[in-house]
């Protein structure tokens, strides 16, 4: 039996917007279309905040915005690099194992 684990991502935003990185890293981590992230961004942060603390024409600086959404923790670098880690990484690992082996 083969189990998906979610899994931690880490996605830059070159070229797209930062609530869209936002978004599909979170995406990727839970292994779920966007669509189906059953929380909106906006209801854990503004996601014009986001672009303008952020943006491409704000200051490269050495900053962290951490915030939780979806149920994964999202981090946000300075450098525009989105890092989320999907729910309870370490117990969705043992549970997969457990199941496994049944």
């Amino acid at each position: 039996m083969s189990v998906n684990l979610p899994t931690t991502v880490e996605r830059s935003a070159e070229n797209e917007s930062l609530p869209e990185t936002v978004v599909w890293a979170v995406a990727d981590a839970k292994g779920v279309d966007p669509m189906d992230i059953d929380v909106p961004l906006y209801d854990s942060v503004d996601p014009d905040a986001l672009e303008r603390l952020f943006g491409e024409d704000s200051p490269q600086f050495d900053a962290r915005l951490t915030f939780t959404l979806a149920d994964c923790d999202v981090v946000i670098r300075g450098d525009r690099t989105v890092v989320v880690r999907p729910p309870n990484d370490a117990t969705a690992a043992a549970t997969a194992t457990a199941v496994s082996q049944d």
